[in-house]
């Protein structure tokens, strides 16, 4: 099989701590994905490229910079900053992060503004967190990516009143890119559009109950015709609880059922004493009767 020219991927959130809800090794987990695709970019003796969010956080501690050097000696790292990585998510904070420090060891290369040549092949536009995807001048002679930390939708909304493009949207918006890679939507998903196409990879790792059912991949993707393939990185089953949600949501619906005692308790007894009201006001009764039953009920 022909190797390919790149590796696809984005939000990897590389993270020291265990997110709520993962009842596993979570680091363990994240090591063996990161290590399953450095050895996929070692077999296709390619570049891996991210956009955006590699980090969980902007500052890493220094095991965790250690750690991830040696890990990933000899691989090729290639990525744009997302908000997850930027101080203040300002890219001119971009040298006070542990990407910075990443870059300055050579471990990654960072792309933020320049157009990258990267191959005879293809070439990379790079949009960073804070800048949308625009336009350049097609290239008759080299494919060219877009790479670009953005919200991009499939299809519907991912909550009520979002606002994001659709990746069809971008596709026919912006006919230079033969590629688009995007990354801040954690779901998974691909688009195509007159033999381009749209990758957004997703994240690496399942981080909340509401991605159980995610399948975390890369992408492989070959310059010359364009082809993208799927790549399912290994997961394993039952390491994510739903124990912590279900806490929350029995304790919102006891608080639920609670409130709406003490509201049906008072409108019952809001309509008791305007009963009572109008049985004195229709009925002609003591006046020492009236103040005894008032008295009984307080």
């Amino acid at each position: 099989m022909i190797k390919a020219d790149a590796i696809l991927s984005a939000d990897l959130h590389i993270r020291p701590d265990t997110p709520v809800g993962r009842i596993d090794d979570y680091f363990a987990a994240q090591e063996m994905k990161l290590n399953f695709i450095f050895d996929l970019s070692r077999k296709n003796e390619c570049p891996i490229l991210v956009a955006g969010d590699f980090g969980n956080k902007h500052q890493w501690p220094n095991w965790l910079l250690e750690w991830f050097i040696e890990l990933s000696d000899g691989i090729e790292l290639l990525l744009v900053p997302g908000q997850h990585d930027l101080p203040n998510h300002k890219l001119e904070l971009l040298p006070r992060s542990g990407l910075g420090v990443l870059r300055a060891d050579r471990t990654i290369k960072i792309i933020e503004k320049q157009i990258f040549f990267l191959t005879n092949d293809y070439l990379i536009e790079p949009f960073p967190y804070g800048t949308e995807i625009s336009h350049r001048s097609a290239s008759k002679e080299k494919r060219i990516l877009a790479m670009a930390h953005q919200m991009v939708l499939e299809n519907k909304p991912l909550w009520p009143g979002q606002k994001a493009p659709k990746g069809h949207q971008l596709l026919k918006k912006f006919p230079e890119y033969d590629l688009i890679l995007t990354g801040d939507n954690h779901n998974a998903f691909t688009v195509e559009y007159k033999g381009r196409c749209l990758v957004n990879p997703g994240s690496m790792m399942r981080m909340t109950a509401a991605q159980e059912d995610h399948q975390p991949r890369v992408y492989l993707w070959w310059a010359k015709n364009n082809k993208i393939k799927p790549v399912y990185l290994p997961i394993e089953p039952n390491v994510i609880s739903r124990v912590h949600i279900d806490i929350v949501k029995d304790r919102k619906s006891r608080m639920t059922a609670l409130v709406n005692r003490v509201k049906d308790d008072v409108e019952i007894a809001l309509s008791y004493k305007h009963n009572l009201e109008n049985h004195f006001n229709k009925h002609k009764t003591r006046k020492r009767t009236i103040e005894k039953v008032w008295e009984a009920h307080g």
